[in-house]
């Protein structure tokens, strides 16, 4: 098994960071005219870094996957969670999302909300989500809206 470690991403890992999402969102089978339009949007950018937490996990100084969290309101809202292809069902996924749920622990934070990409709604039910809501999302398909309580002290 290899060493994984989770740290905060710095500006200059958008790059690394914007292409490991892309070829997470490949991976599920979309079409590719979907995929590329989506990869000229921004994603994740220096900027979105510097203002939310963002955590990328490594193994041998090699990113593998990373997570964004916005704090700024309850409750807290997992934006994104990417882990690469080959990395997918390793454990790196719910190492994040371990993570995700620790940091608002440690911010008293009570609740997260995301939307699911529905071909990972499976993984955010494992983790203790529940579908509170659905939207139809631009390429014209349900997107859950997912809440997990988060065990405060």
């Amino acid at each position: 098994m290899h060493s994984i470690t989770i740290t905060r991403a710095q500006p200059d890992d958008a790059a690394v960071l914007k292409q490991i999402a892309v070829a997470a969102k490949r991976h599920w089978g979309y079409p590719d005219h979907l995929i590329a339009a989506w990869a000229t949007t921004p994603i994740i950018t220096p900027a979105a870094i510097e203002h939310d937490l963002v955590y990328v996990a490594q193994t041998a100084a090699m990113p593998i996957g990373w997570y964004r969290l916005l704090i700024g309101q309850e409750p807290a809202v997992l934006e994104d969670l990417w882990v690469i292809p080959a990395w997918i069902g390793h454990g790196v996924g719910r190492l994040l999302f371990t993570h995700a749920v620790a940091t608002c622990r440690e911010r008293g934070l009570a609740q997260i909300e995301l939307e699911a990409d529905p071909n990972a709604l499976g993984f955010y039910l494992r983790m203790g989500g529940v579908v509170i809501g659905e939207r139809i999302s631009e390429w014209n398909r349900p997107v859950p809206r997912v809440r997990v309580e988060v065990e405060c002290g």
